[in-house]
């Protein structure tokens, strides 16, 4: 319905065709981009100190294997955590470190979070729509 109402209102189309040409346009994230921005947004703000202790708890930093990798020189990457059960996917303990770890790394050191959030919408559009 709320598809419907802004069509008619920015737009004056009635029909469902082109939405996903109308999302664009109107530079709107596919919700499923919208989730990964909301749970990025509050992965960043826990890590620094934006947000309350108890969400910083639940992402520990990656350790370093030992070995000289390539990915034990990132200090922004999160130690993934896993279960043995499906519905278990959508914890924030479990969905954050998976979703935070794509992230270009450049993204994931932001010195300030306005810059953040133009780098994640941008990064997340381009991702969605090309």
């Amino acid at each position: 319905k709320q598809w419907y109402q802004r069509r008619v209102r920015v737009f004056g189309q009635r029909s469902f065709k082109g939405t996903t040409r109308l999302c664009k346009t109107l530079h709107f994230l596919p919700v499923s981009e919208r989730v990964t921005y909301k749970l990025c947004l509050l992965t960043f703000k826990a890590l620094n100190a934006s947000a309350p202790e108890y969400l910083k708890e639940l992402l520990p930093k990656r350790k370093t294997s030992g070995k000289c990798l390539r990915r034990d020189s990132d200090d922004t990457l999160l130690r993934k955590n896993y279960s043995h059960y499906k519905s278990n996917e959508g914890a924030f303990s479990i969905a954050a470190p998976a979703v935070w770890n794509k992230l270009p790394r450049t993204l994931r050191e932001s010195a300030s979070i306005d810059n953040f959030k133009t780098g994640l919408k941008t990064y997340l559009f381009k991702r969605a729509f090309e």
